[in-house]
């Protein structure tokens, strides 16, 4: 019979040394120094920090700036008016109208200052200041969201001082018949 071949003992040895040479070379790629006690250390050539400068700031317009704030301020005054603060609410519409005058959302801060003196919880409760709040809106934002809400307010409380009214007129003839 014959030899076997020697072949595929070469290819086993040509895969180890190309395995040596893959692992051995990646080893030498990365050299490690090893400083002693004695040597001095290799000078190091530092490279000037990198100075990023900050992104420019793009400044806000003044308007943006006011009606951000003014939401902001909103926002407080429907969180106090929930929580039952009446004076806390009022102070943050008012903080919303002397920062924008005549624009939105001055008509919301109006309205719920409206709302303000309607609830049924405010000790200082006064329909009429809420009438004149509601009126405000209707007259100086005809266009605001809140025209029909303010109108529907307008209309139940004068329907509401009405009755007030003649129910102090029935009274007031009663004391008149009994004297």
């Amino acid at each position: 019979m014959g030899r076997k071949s020697s072949r595929s003992r070469q290819h086993v040895y040509i895969r180890i040394a190309l395995l040596i040479l893959l692992v051995g070379g990646c080893a030498l790629g990365k050299k490690k120094e090893v400083p002693t006690a004695n040597a001095p250390e290799p000078a190091v050539l530092a490279e000037p920090p990198v100075v990023r400068e900050p992104p420019p700031v793009i400044a806000e317009p003044k308007e943006s700036l006011e009606r951000r704030e003014a939401n902001e301020y909103l926002n407080a005054a429907q969180s106090l008016l929930a929580k039952g603060d009446f004076e806390g609410s009022l102070r943050e519409n008012q903080k919303v109208l002397s920062l924008l005058k005549d624009q939105s959302p001055a008509d919301t801060a109006i309205f719920q200052m409206g709302l303000v003196y309607v609830h049924p919880k405010n000790p200082k409760k006064d329909n009429k200041r809420a009438i004149y709040f509601f009126n405000r809106v209707i007259k100086g934002y005809p266009d605001s969201a809140w025209v029909e809400q303010a109108k529907i307010w307008v209309g139940v409380l004068d329907g509401v001082e009405k009755l007030k009214q003649v129910d102090l007129e029935i009274e007031e003839r009663k004391r008149d018949r009994s004297r």
